[in-house]
């Protein structure tokens, strides 16, 4: 064996040596992650957008293998037949969620039913009168109605119910307006007690209009008077008018 034959043995064998070492080193590599993150775990992801109180199925989610000491089993949910759900009802979304979103518990429940003494009634809102399409299921909302004077009496503003959860809401659909025109309209459907949904349907059947007011996810805070009527308007004015007069400084 000639010396450049023996120089390319050596290479052959240098270099069999590095791959050796460079195997040697990712599988330790691989072993001590394999130690650090422990065993893996299947969770639920979802593959689409899913609004509050919309079906969660078979469909909307896919399993996928994580680090289990990132997922905890008892936060995450790795299979929806683990949320309790009576025979009757689906697992719907509990809120707005978005495609990509691991499941966790709190995030599905059972769709909601009316419970005893409950009513679920739905009445139609346009763009105008429905915050312009902010309005969601799940959203918390105060129901004004306005009301042409009667009978000698006054023209006045009323919350007809003040924060009511909106239950449902239906395709949107076309609707003829007192001046013959059409208008697109949406059905927003409540949960709510007899006496309410007495207020709202007198509402909506008489009210010149019917308008949503979206409350904060805050909370609503004080949420004021009831009824604003043109006698109150009228002393606003003079109220207003009084002031000016007084600001304004009279010539000599």
């Amino acid at each position: 064996m000639n010396p450049r034959q023996r120089r390319g043995v050596l290479l052959m064998v240098v270099a069999a040596v590095g791959a050796v070492a460079v195997f040697a080193s990712v599988l330790t590599y691989l072993n001590s992650q394999e130690e650090r993150l422990g065993r893996f775990a299947t969770v639920l992801r979802l593959v689409e957008d899913v609004e509050a109180y919309q079906p969660i199925g078979q469909d909307s989610v896919e399993s996928v293998e994580v680090p289990s000491m990132y997922f905890d089993p008892e936060v995450f949910i790795t299979d929806l037949s683990e949320v309790e759900t009576p025979a009757d009802q689906q697992l719907v979304a509990s809120s707005h969620l978005e495609s990509g979103v691991f499941l966790q518990q709190g995030m599905v429940q059972p769709q909601p039913t009316l419970t005893e003494g409950e009513r679920e009634i739905a009445i139609m809102v346009n763009a105008e009168t429905g915050v312009a399409g902010k309005v969601r299921r799940g959203s918390v909302v105060d129901i004004y109605g306005t009301f042409q004077a009667r009978d000698h009496g006054e023209s006045c503003a009323t919350r007809v119910i003040t924060e009511v959860e909106v239950l449902d809401i239906g395709e949107l659909r076309s609707q003829e307006t007192e001046s013959g025109g059409v208008a697109g309209v949406v059905p927003v459907t409540f949960r709510l007690d007899p006496d309410s949904a007495l207020q709202l349907a007198y509402a909506e059947e008489f009210s010149t209009k019917l308008r949503l007011a979206l409350v904060s996810a805050d909370g609503g805070g004080t949420p004021g008077e009831e009824q604003f009527c043109s006698g109150d308007f009228d002393d606003l004015v003079d109220q207003a008018a009084d002031t000016d007069e007084r600001r304004t400084p009279h010539g000599g």
